[in-house]
């Protein structure tokens, strides 16, 4: 078994119990946190359409929440199959080792990474 840090899933957190933090405010439960690191955080639309191929990461190199807003992530880590369905938020924390299958889907994600490169789309 890896010592690696695990990949969780938090489902349906639409409906996550919160907790009144102060007067007309609401908090659900930690859903990963993170050291700031020397890169900016970002955030933006993230989606693995019905070409995309199994990608294994061995050590994830940044902290990453994405949360599902259409279809299903599947994950394989330390031979157990992870499902993150529409509307549930995952943390990736850095150093993760898990490969991501290619079923499609559409997520909102935040990460430490910095800015995006563009990459021309190959037909």
């Amino acid at each position: 078994m890896s010592s690696a840090p695990l990949v969780r899933i938090f489902s349906d957190v639409a409906n996550a119990e919160l907790i009144n933090s102060k007067t007309g405010a609401w908090v659900s439960q930690d859903m990963g946190s993170a050291e700031v690191n020397d890169k900016p955080y970002t955030g933006g639309m993230f989606a693995k359409d019905e070409h995309a191929v199994d990608v294994e990461t061995t050590s994830m190199p940044v902290n990453e929440w994405k949360f599902i807003m259409d279809g299903e992530w599947h994950m394989i880590q330390n031979g157990e199959r992870l499902v993150a369905k529409k509307g549930d938020v995952v943390f990736v924390p850095k150093g993760a080792a898990f490969t991501s299958l290619k079923n499609p889907f559409k997520a909102f994600f935040v990460t430490n990474r910095g800015p995006v490169v563009q990459v021309t789309k190959q037909d």
